[in-house]
């Protein structure tokens, strides 16, 4: 994928410039993400390639695939995963956009914005293209493409419609002067990721009606089994954890998943809390468990429901109640 050189234009706000670095740091480290194939991660997966492989046969030029899911079940993760082997199978690159939503963005942000820039000591405007944009003149460039558009039901339902003639057909999108549609023969995959609108998930919108019944395909990726949660946890943070600490973190895990009145426990927080425990334990960190405990799950919430953690991690014989400790120093 060629990128825009920047030897003779400089961005005039190092602030927006560091934004752009920082977003590009949050896909590598999505990109980085270990995918351990087990349960319903590892059948989506077979089923999309298997869509995908269709796809590049037939004379379709766009692919509209949403994966719907709570937070923490590798949704996104999935994507890069599907990415870097689409890459592998073609035997080059396939160019990758990702568009990270949210309800403040406008087209601007979606399809390009003027930026002001210097060329030459002289202040000028320089038109950056937006993900979406960029995604369409690499399909038209390289043959095909993917465009991520992670969370996409964070987009403001103005900004969901500007999506809709390019997954209908159509091909294309336009809003005022901007305009862009794929080529005759070219290619582009758009994945949109979504959490579902249960209780503890907050700042997000419905889907648009329209736009949701323009993905062809819909997936719903679920929490994992416990036994596939713990396979996933085991890989993840190496096998010296006793097996106990697992389950017994994952039985405190389903019972956030439910109606309890607070977000869920993800998986990713799991892990976090079992290394960190790690780490903290071989470093003789004082009371290594509960502190591993409590920057790994417990300060994600607030202190309501930090306190109805607690009790449930002692009824689950995750961390220590004040009897255990009694009799550890008796």
């Amino acid at each position: 994928m060629e990128f825009a050189k920047s030897s003779k234009v400089e961005d005039v706000d190092p602030l927006k410039g560091q934004l752009r670095k920082d977003e590009e740091g949050q896909k590598e480290q999505a990109q980085m993400g270990k995918l351990v194939m087990v349960g319903e991660i590892e059948k989506t997966f077979n089923e999309l390639i298997l869509i995908i492989r269709n796809f590049l046969k037939s004379d379709e030029q766009v692919l509209a695939i949403n994966i719907k899911g709570p937070t923490g079940v590798g949704k996104t993760t999935l994507v890069f995963y599907i990415a870097g082997q689409l890459s592998r199978k073609l035997n080059r690159e396939v160019p990758f956009e990702f568009a990270q939503c949210n309800q403040a963005q406008d087209y601007h942000e979606l399809l390009g914005y003027q930026k002001i820039a210097y060329d030459k000591n002289k202040l000028t405007t320089q038109f950056v293209d937006g993900p979406i944009l960029k995604a369409i003149k690499a399909a038209n460039e390289n043959g095909i493409a993917i465009l991520l558009l992670d969370e996409v039901n964070g987009l403001a339902p103005e900004a969901q419609k500007l999506v809709n003639p390019l997954l209908d057909g159509r091909n294309m999108v336009k809003y005022g002067d901007i305009e862009a549609k794929i080529n005759e023969g070219k290619k582009l995959i758009v994945i949109g990721t979504m959490n579902e609108l249960n209780p503890g998930y907050y700042g997000i919108n419905s889907l648009n009606l329209d736009l949701e019944r323009r993905f062809k395909y819909t997936f719903i990726l679920p929490y994992p089994a416990p036994e596939n949660e713990f396979k996933i946890i085991h890989e993840m943070v190496g096998r010296d954890v006793e097996s106990s600490m697992i389950m017994r973190a994952i039985k405190l895990a389903n019972h956030t998943r439910g109606e309890w009145g607070g977000p869920p426990i993800s998986t990713p927080m799991l892990i976090a809390f079992i290394s960190a425990f790690k780490e903290f334990y071989k470093s003789n960190i004082p009371d290594a468990l509960m502190e591993a405990f409590k920057v790994g799950i417990l300060n994600h919430f607030d202190e309501q429901l930090r306190k109805s953690l607690i009790e449930k991690a002692k009824d689950v014989g995750l961390i220590p109640t004040m009897t255990d400790e009694k009799n550890k120093d008796g």
